[in-house]
């Protein structure tokens, strides 16, 4: 598998889900997110039209990550191994602006 580090995607404003990638042709087969510790807000990772209030739209949601400690984390895996996963299908949004999460996908 080879790793691809998109590194931190921030939102830029709270509230509006942000792509992963924009390029609809890039498959993966795995797709990484990460809390990066010591940033005081929620976390969401999910669909384009996800919803904070609701949760709406949301595949997880990270609680602020406390500063010291293995940072919380969340794969998701296509379950035939394939590049079958669309990575700009796939958003991050936070409930403070200018937050963010660290992304990896992985290809075959």
């Amino acid at each position: 598998m080879q790793p691809t580090f998109l590194g931190k995607i921030t939102v830029a404003s709270a509230g509006t889900p942000v792509p992963l990638i924009t390029d609809t042709a890039v498959r993966a087969c795995k797709i990484l997110v990460a809390t990066i510790p010591g940033l005081t807000g929620n976390i969401y990772f999910g669909g384009a039209a996800m919803n904070q209030g609701t949760l709406g739209g949301v595949m997880i949601k990270f609680n602020p990550p406390a500063v010291p400690g293995q940072p919380d984390h969340f794969i998701l895996q296509a379950q035939d191994g394939r590049n079958s996963l669309r990575v700009s299908d796939y958003f991050i949004d936070a409930s403070v602006s200018g937050e963010g999460a660290l992304i990896k996908y992985f290809q075959t």
